[in-house]
């Protein structure tokens, strides 16, 4: 798909929004974000989970910004897609950070489903993986080990990361690189494996 179509009076919603009105900035979100979302951002990312942490913060930030947006052409689009790419990127540049992290933690948990039999002893046996994790996390700092409950055993959104944690996307990232390595040298003192890794 290429460049949608402009909103009718575009120029005038985006100048309502500006002064403020919210019901304005709702119409640019309805039919921006969802063309974002779709035809930018999960080719992009390759992750629906991710495109939408990324399109909530574009609007976050477009909304922010909005006061000094100078018009041009004939629609905001083209600005909420350079808003959201940016974000992206930033994404990008973390993710190789947080999928070494998910990995050990999908080997760590998923060594059980070459040992179980059945449900019940599945069951078991990931609850005692779980159990050494948890037993590694409290032996970190406690915003080492909050940070990872956070983003990989409770699945949050970076967003809600940062928001709990009372520091800033990038102060998100970079904290979560470093309780992993934290996390990974306290396994390798504990003697606790991922899968084939000794």
């Amino acid at each position: 798909m290429g460049r949608p179509a402009p909103l009718p009076d575009e120029q005038k919603i985006v100048e309502r929004a500006q002064r403020g009105d919210k019901r304005a900035f709702e119409k640019i979100y309805r039919a921006y974000a969802p063309v974002l979302f779709s035809y930018v951002l999960v080719p992009m990312l390759g992750d629906r989970d991710d495109a939408q942490d990324c399109v909530r913060e574009a609007f976050i930030s477009a909304h922010k910004a909005l006061p000094k947006y100078e018009w041009r052409g004939d629609s905001i689009y083209p600005w909420l897609k350079t808003l959201a790419k940016n974000k992206a990127r930033d994404l990008l540049r973390a993710s190789g950070r947080r999928q070494r992290l998910r990995g050990a933690y999908s080997e760590h948990l998923e060594v059980g489903d070459k040992v179980a039999r059945n449900p019940a002893e599945e069951a078991l046996h990931c609850q005692g993986l779980r159990t050494q994790i948890e037993g590694v996390l409290d032996t970190l700092n406690p915003r080492y080990a909050r940070v990872l409950r956070l983003r990989l055993l409770e699945d949050r959104g970076r967003e809600e990361c940062a928001e709990l944690l009372e520091v800033k996307i990038g102060t998100l990232d970079v904290l979560l690189y470093r309780a992993v390595r934290a996390f990974r040298t306290a396994c390798e003192k504990q003697g606790v494996a991922f899968g084939d890794n000794k």
